[in-house]
């Protein structure tokens, strides 16, 4: 991860983060959700811009940014306690995203690892996140420890119902 830090996200990331939002949208997803959304998705950055600028001053939410020397934000990751009353114990993570240019470079274990650190001082033990079935990064999460619990529920996306998966961790420690 050479040039490539693990930061607490600030206001003044809310651009940044909103651009890498649209983009990792537009090719994580590409083949599960119809492209005539993803073509839409740049339509969509004042929308995105505004939700990081109030995400970033909110306390109860962590986020946190991969950012390069020479290329600035490239990816981050945002949670905070569970919005599933099933699962109050828990950290959730909200959303990890990050450009495909930098996959396979260690940048999203780190950013996983980062948030689960510090929810691990907040004394969280366990984490979970919803993933859209069919995503490649489900085996990401896999290799870090996460598996499918059996819970899956219908998410509407734009025109289409799509099923997101619920993998967990009963250690966040990685």
């Amino acid at each position: 991860m050479e040039g490539i830090s693990i930061r607490r996200a600030t206001f003044d990331d809310a651009a940044e983060i909103a651009n890498v939002h649209i983009n990792s949208w537009r090719e994580a997803y590409k083949g599960l959700i119809s492209s005539d959304f993803l073509d839409d998705r740049p339509l969509f950055f004042k929308n995105r811009f505004e939700l990081w600028k109030r995400a970033t001053r909110d306390l109860e939410q962590v986020t946190l940014v991969a950012e390069c020397e020479k290329n600035g934000v490239i990816g981050f990751i945002n949670g905070g306690a569970a919005r599933d009353p099933a699962k109050k114990d828990y950290v959730e993570v909200w959303c990890l995203y990050l450009l495909k240019k930098y996959h396979g470079k260690r940048v999203g274990l780190n950013l996983l690892k980062s948030f689960f650190e510090l929810q691990i001082e907040k004394g969280f033990q366990k984490g979970y996140l919803w993933v859209l079935k069919g995503n490649p990064t489900i085996s990401f999460y896999e290799k870090t420890g996460g598996y499918y619990n059996g819970e899956a529920k219908d998410d509407e996306i734009g025109t289409q119902t799509l099923c997101e998966l619920c993998y967990v961790w009963d250690n966040i420690s990685l």
